[in-house]
């Protein structure tokens, strides 16, 4: 790929970029933050780590196995689940037997996902929703009483007289599955696969290689909860496999690069033993020479995991979109983040050095430069 501009002395414009993306995932968290007037909700929280409710209806014949049918009465679930009455019902409750005011967006609940599950005459539509939050709901009083309202008009609506007679609509809750032991396991194995991968790429290149690198891969996983935040997709614990499958992969393009970088450094010493390197040069360089490769396998990669968010299902698409996010975040990394930041520490290093030497020994430095000339 012909590139006639040095791209990581473009690094002004690369570091802003990220910047911009963490400042409107600020913004979409605030706002939804505000619109719910629950900070909690300003990052769409799976009921994994929340905690949740389950909603299951039996229609007592196969009817859900049609899929327009299926989803008719899946619309008809979700509206009693953000019905306006029933939110209004809640909110009267806390007011009166709690002496809470909790306004009437916090109270409707939120679909995490839906699915059939059974066959023939006991096929179940199962809808899985959040739960009031913490914040107003500590001891899940009012989550219970929305259920038992959601139940009470489901059954209504599912009721004899209307032509189900073998109907049956239960609910339940379920507790936060991952909650705080995920997330623990999951940072410590963060933490770990990045000391890893520091000390590899400090022991195969050098230093200034190895904490590119990490920081690169600190943007990746930045840049990917940022995405996911502005497009408020669901987190659950598919996330955090999404996030420790980016650490693994988005490693690989930025190790072709630095390989490509120590391959020229060798050849710039021979050519020329006694000159100061261009670091950017070298990272200008080695980027372009490894570009065609990267773009290669990032976007056979995103490929397949397009296909998979397009026709999963909802739980295949919570981990497939943060893999999107990340694929393309490590993308931009190794090609426009890695290299510059290099070439940035690098210099310094060497001008660090050079300044060294030049007080320890001037006369020395003086004479290799006069040599030089």
């Amino acid at each position: 790929m012909k590139i006639n501009r040095n791209i990581p002395k473009m690094f002004k414009i690369w570091f802003v970029i990220p910047f911009v993306i963490i400042l409107i995932a600020a913004a979409v968290f605030t706002g939804y933050a505000v619109s719910y007037k629950d900070v909690s909700k300003g990052m769409n929280i799976g009921t994994d780590f929340a905690g949740g409710s389950v909603v299951n209806v039996v229609l007592g014949d196969s009817e859900l196995s049609d899929n327009n049918k299926y989803n008719a009465h899946l619309d008809t679930v979700v509206g009693v689940l953000q019905d306006d009455a029933i939110a209004e019902q809640v909110v009267a409750y806390a007011k009166e037997n709690l002496d809470k005011t909790i306004d009437k967006s916090a109270v409707k609940a939120t679909v995490s996902y839906s699915q059939k599950s059974d066959t023939g005459a006991n096929m179940t539509l199962v809808v899985k929703y959040d739960n009031i939050s913490k914040t107003y709901d500590p001891t899940n009083e009012l989550t219970e009483k929305r259920n038992e309202l959601i139940v009470e008009k489901l059954n209504e609506i599912y009721s004899a007289e209307n032509g189900y007679a073998n109907a049956s609509v239960t609910y339940s809750n379920i507790g936060a599955t991952a909650s705080e032991s995920l997330i623990r396991t999951a940072i410590i194995s963060l933490a770990i696969s990045l000391a890893i991968i520091l000390v590899y790429v400090i022991i195969r290149f050098e230093l200034w290689s190895g904490l590119a690198a990490i920081i690169a891969l600190i943007h990746d996983v930045v840049i990917m909860v940022a995405l996911t935040i502005a497009f408020h997709i669901q987190v659950n614990s598919s996330f955090i496999a999404a996030m420790i499958t980016i650490v693994s992969y988005s490693i690989n393009n930025t190790i072709v690069i630095f390989d490509r970088v120590r391959e020229n450094n060798k050849i710039e010493k021979k050519l020329n033993q006694n000159a100061i390197i261009d670091n950017f040069e070298i990272a200008d360089r080695s980027t372009k020479q490894s570009m065609t490769r990267t773009i290669n396998t990032t976007v056979t990669t995103m490929f397949a995991i397009v296909i998979f968010a397009i026709l999963g299902a909802s739980t295949v698409r919570e981990f497939a979109l943060p893999v999107i996010f990340g694929l393309i975040a490590g993308f931009y990394s190794s090609v426009f983040i890695s290299p510059a930041l290099y070439a940035l520490m690098k210099n310094a290093g060497d001008n660090w050095k050079r300044a060294r030497a030049n007080k320890t020994n001037p006369t020395f430095v003086g004479q290799k430069k006069k040599k030089n000339a």
